[in-house]
């Protein structure tokens, strides 16, 4: 996921945080991931054309902005419902994924 996407998604227009929206955007990525294998590294690919791993990425990276305060006045319900549902998402496309590398090893 670029920081062009994710600043689209934020409605921000100029680059004068970038470089705090990209420590965010690291995070999240990381934070998705790790939700998801305890290695991530080998299964890369499976990441970067997931569309529930970018939408799942793309949410905690704007609440990790929006929320950049110790103190905050809205509720943050949707953020744990469009985050859970994208990460079991996620979650299950993996165990497929997986299943399907394996099936795929042991043809050979």
């Amino acid at each position: 996921m670029e920081l062009e996407t994710v600043k689209k998604h934020l409605r921000v227009i100029d680059d004068f945080e970038d470089d705090v929206i990209e420590m965010y955007l690291d995070w999240a990525k990381q934070k998705v991931k790790d939700s998801v294998t305890n290695d991530p590294m080998p299964y890369e690919l499976f990441f970067t054309e997931n569309t529930h791993y970018k939408r799942a990425v793309a949410l905690l990276t704007a609440h990790y902005f929006r929320n950049r305060l110790p103190l905050v006045d809205k509720p943050q319900h949707n953020l744990t419902y469009g985050l859970r549902d994208a990460l079991s998402h996620l979650q299950v496309d993996f165990i497929h994924y997986k299943k399907e590398l394996e099936a795929e090893y042991d043809e050979y």
